[in-house]
């Protein structure tokens, strides 16, 4: 029997993922969702995609009941080490974001990072869209922070490089696909244990058709953002925040907090 193909999300967020992504902004990210969620201390938080757990354990430090979803084993395991030494209480569970059982269950849920896009087919984008709905009560509240299409277009191809203190080389090579819509990445670890390659391919959306996926899951788009600076948001913005609630339609969408 021929071996089915791994998907690259597979390989992707292994234990070389926190060599790769380095994040000195996370406070100040997580100062913004509890702006922006504005939640009673206690609530209970969905953190889709939470990878090492870093705003799932910032947000539990803050009060909160949280539960981070990610596919990822090495992650996870990272991220209950992390939360053990800062000796706050997560609930972390492994699980493809495509499938989750939560049903009426969390205040809010969030999507940070760009964890949105990985498969093959937007319908099984909405999917994942659909099982945040379900596990969101009424007028629950969901923040979507990734980067902008729209900008992606105009600043790819790039290539770059860094070095880090202990000598590690990590190397990136970007493009964008127009036919398929992909954000395309190849990135290399360069370090004493040797070289190591990793791939992504990540569907982006534009804005408009954002707004129609979270309007057809009952997912409604009250405002948009450049970024969890919480900045204007335009074509030109790196990143794109969206706010929305469940069950709730807007008279208007905003995109000046």
């Amino acid at each position: 029997m021929a071996k089915v193909p791994k998907h690259w999300f597979e390989d992707f967020f292994g234990p070389d993922y926190l060599i790769r992504y380095v994040h000195p902004e996370t406070e100040a990210q997580v100062e913004a969702i509890d702006q922006i969620l504005h939640l009673r201390k206690g609530a209970r938080i969905l953190d889709v995609g939470c990878g090492a757990g870093r705003h799932s354990i910032g947000l539990a430090a803050r009060g909160y009941r949280v539960t981070g979803l990610d596919l990822s084993k090495a992650l996870l395991a990272e991220a209950r080490k992390a939360a053990q030494r800062q000796k706050v209480k997560v609930t972390f569970v492994e699980g493809d974001m495509r499938h989750m059982r939560f049903g009426n269950a969390f205040d809010a849920a969030l999507s940070m990072f760009t964890s949105f896009g990985y498969f093959d087919r937007p319908d099984e984008d909405r999917q994942v869209l659909r099982g945040i709905a379900r596990a969101l009560r009424p007028r629950g509240k969901f923040l979507m922070e990734l980067f902008n299409r729209d900008s992606l277009v105009g600043t790819l191809p790039h290539q770059t490089w860094q070095a880090r203190e202990d000598g590690t080389v990590v190397l990136e090579d970007a493009a964008f696909d127009l036919l398929q819509g992909r954000f395309e990445t190849r990135q290399v670890v360069i370090d004493r244990k040797g070289t190591r390659e990793y791939g992504a391919s990540v569907r982006a959306y534009t804005l408009a058709e954002l707004k129609e996926m979270f309007d057809s899951a009952g997912l409604f788009v009250h405002r948009v953002a450049g970024g969890l600076d919480l900045s204007p948001y335009s074509a030109r913005s790196r990143r794109m925040v969206l706010y929305a609630v469940k069950g709730l339609e807007p008279e208007g969408i905003r995109t000046v907090w």
